[in-house]
C-alpha cells in the first residue's frame, strides 16, 4: 500500500510540475502578445475611420457566407487595427484581422482547426482553459490554488533567521550537488516570490471570476431587456458608426476598443472603450449600450466610478499580466514566469538529487554478501 501511495505521489507531482511549467511559459509568452500578433501581420496601418469601418462590417456576412458577424475587438496594438469575430451556426468562429478602415489583413479559424489558429491563440487556450472549456478552466483555477499554497509554504521555510538574509540571498558555495541546487532554490525564490504570489492569485480570481463576482457583489450594467424593447424600431437601421460616435463623443480622448453587434437577445451595441490612463485591454471596460433600434443610449458604465468590487475586479486581468504598471511591471511578469519555470525545474532537480543521495546512503550502509 506505501508502495502505491508513493507512486501516486510521485506522478502527481510530475502532473502538478509539468502543469504549473506549462503555466508559467505560456504566460510569459501570453504579457506581450498583442504586440507580437500584430507586428507579424503584414499590410499598411489605417487609422479607425468609423463610416469605412461599419460598411465593412455590413459586407462581411455576404462575403464569408454563413457567417454572422458577432463583434469587434481592438488588436492590442497601436496600429488602429481590430479582430473581427465572425460566427458559424455550429458553435465555431473566424476571426478575420482588419485595418481601421475594414480592410482584412488576415484570416483564420478561431475556436477549431487548432493547427492553424496560430501561436498566440494556443498559448491563450492552453493558459486559459487547456482547450477543454469551462472545465478546464476551473480545473487550471484549482491548480493555482495548489501553486499558490506551495509558494506560501516554500517562503515560510525560505525564511532566514535575523541576520541571515544575506547569506540566504547570496548563498555560499558548497560541497554537494543537493546543497548547492538547495542554497540556489532557496535565493531564488527569496528574491520574486511575492510578485509571484501576486500573479498567481490573480490567476485564480480569474480563473473563478463569476462565482467570486458574485460572492462580493459585483454589479451587472447591461441594459435592462425591457427598455431596449419599449423603444420603438427605427425605419433606417442604426449602423456600427453611428454607435461608436455616441460611444466617442462621451469618451472623446478615449480609443475604441470593442463592439459588441446586436443579437435578439440582446437589442443593442455594447461599444467599450480604453480612457486614458487606464492600463487594462480586456473585461469590464468602460462601456456604452446604445440601442439598435433609435440609436439612443441605454445604459453607461464608466468604470473610473463604479462601485469599489467593481474596480477591484476590474484590475485582475491587468495586475495578472503586469499591465497595471506599465512596460516595467509586464516585464516583471515576464521575469516571474520565467523565474516560476525555473523553480519548479530546480525543485525537481534537487528532489531527483537528494533522491539518488539517499539510495546512496542506503546501498553504503546496507551489508556485504559473503562469497
Amino acid at each position: 500500500m506505501k508502495r502505491w501511495l508513493r507512486v501516486a505521489h510521485r506522478y502527481i507531482g510530475i502532473t502538478f510540475a509539468a502543469l504549473w511549467m506549462l503555466q508559467a511559459v505560456t504566460g510569459a509568452l501570453l504579457v506581450f502578445h498583442w504586440e507580437l500578433d500584430d507586428w507579424a501581420v503584414a499590410g499598411p496601418a489605417a487609422p479607425l475611420d468609423a463610416a469605412a469601418l461599419s460598411v465593412a462590417l455590413g459586407s462581411y456576412a455576404s462575403r464569408y457566407p454563413g457567417h454572422t458577424v458577432s463583434a469587434l475587438y481592438a488588436s492590442g496594438g497601436e496600429s488602429g487595427r481590430f479582430d473581427v469575430i465572425l460566427d458559424l451556426p455550429d458553435g465555431r468562429n473566424d476571426i478575420l484581422r482588419v485595418d481601421g478602415r475594414g480592410t482584412v489583413l488576415r484570416e483564420r479559424p478561431g475556436n477549431y482547426d487548432w493547427l492553424h489558429i496560430g501561436p498566440f491563440q494556443i498559448a491563450t487556450y492552453l493558459h486559459q482553459t487547456l482547450f477543454a472549456g469551462t472545465a478546464g478552466q476551473w480545473f487550471l483555477g484549482a491548480s493555482g490554488v495548489v501553486l499558490l499554497l506551495n509558494l506560501a509554504f516554500g517562503l515560510r521555510l525560505a525564511w532566514p533567521r535575523s541576520g541571515g538574509w544575506r547569506r540566504a540571498l547570496w548563498p555560499p558555495a558548497a560541497q554537494t550537488t543537493p546543497a548547492r541546487l538547495w542554497g540556489l532554490h532557496r535565493a531564488l525564490g527569496l528574491w520574486l516570490v511575492i510578485p509571484a504570489m501576486l500573479v498567481v492569485a490573480c490567476g485564480i480570481c480569474l480563473a473563478f471570476r463569476a462565482p467570486i463576482g458574485k460572492l462580493i457583489g459585483v454589479a451587472e450594467h447591461d441594459p435592462p431587456i425591457a427598455l431596449a424593447e419599449a423603444i420603438p424600431q427605427r425605419i433606417s437601421p442604426v449602423t456600427a458608426a453611428e454607435a461608436i460616435g455616441q460611444a466617442m463623443s462621451r469618451y472623446p480622448a478615449g480609443s475604441l476598443e470593442a463592439v459588441i453587434l446586436p443579437t435578439a437577445r440582446t437589442p443593442w451595441y455594447e461599444v467599450q472603450v480604453l480612457q486614458r490612463g487606464e492600463a487594462r485591454r480586456v473585461e469590464d471596460l468602460t462601456t456604452v449600450h446604445v440601442s439598435s433600434h433609435d440609436g439612443r443610449v441605454l445604459a453607461e458604465y464608466d468604470e473610473r466610478r463604479a462601485p469599489l468590487a467593481n474596480r477591484m475586479f476590474d484590475s485582475l486581468y491587468a495586475l495578472h499580466t503586469g499591465g497595471a504598471g506599465g512596460i516595467a511591471m509586464r516585464w516583471l511578469a515576464v521575469m516571474t514566469g520565467i523565474w516560476l519555470t525555473g523553480m519548479v525545474g530546480l525543485g525537481s532537480m534537487l528532489w531527483s538529487a537528494r533522491r539518488t543521495a539517499r539510495k546512496r546512503g542506503s546501498a553504503a550502509t546496507r551489508p556485504g554478501i559473503a562469497t
